[in-house]
């Protein structure tokens, strides 16, 4: 299966690719509640996001998604390459494939273990067609934050950044009062 969008010939590897970037391209298109959104947003340029999908379609979709909410993001296709940005760039979420290459390994499960061990404060989202209660588990151990089995909902991602994004901001503007806090009693 192929698809042409903005002149770029995106070839599909699976059923669920197609669905998940028909559905992203009519996200993007639409002008109502997704553009209200992106623009109630307060400041999700602050979180990058790093994508990790050896299927283009999916990154393309992804990307898509991530420039409507004003996300900063990267996207690469092999695991070599995002452990290579994870020495670059500090990520707040982390968005991976499990299986690349077609092939039957699981390297996206040795980038979660690489994600918590370098990003511990990154959300590892794992997305995967190949799920079974084992792998879940094994996820959960290795500290991914949220497991997902395919076809997923674009929408069911965007949600779920725009949660951790809120909750993020949060947290810093707890650890900034805090700080002041402790300023101001030193102070006295």
């Amino acid at each position: 299966m192929a698809l042409q969008v903005a002149g770029i010939n995106h070839k599909y590897h699976s059923a669920s690719s197609a669905r998940f970037l028909d559905t992203a391209i009519y996200m993007t298109t639409q002008n109502s509640t997704h553009t209200f959104h992106a623009e109630a947003a307060l400041n999700q340029e602050s979180h990058r996001v790093l994508i990790v999908d050896d299927e283009p379609a999916i990154c393309f979709a992804y990307r898509k998604l991530l420039e409507c909410e004003r996300f900063n993001f990267d996207n690469c296709e092999t695991v070599e390459a995002a452990i290579s940005l994870l020495q670059k760039e500090t990520y707040f979420a982390v968005i991976s494939d499990v299986r690349f290459g077609g092939s039957g390994d699981e390297e996206g499960m040795y980038l979660a273990a690489v994600v918590r061990r370098e990003q511990p404060e990154s959300k590892m989202i794992l997305v995967t067609g190949y799920g079974s209660d084992e792998l879940k588990s094994t996820a959960y151990e290795l500290g991914v934050s949220h497991y997902f089995e395919k076809p997923v909902k674009p929408s069911l991602i965007l949600t779920l950044l725009r949660a951790l994004h809120v909750i993020a901001d949060e947290v810093d503007e707890n650890k900034y009062l805090m700080s002041i806090l402790l300023t101001n009693t030193s102070l006295s």
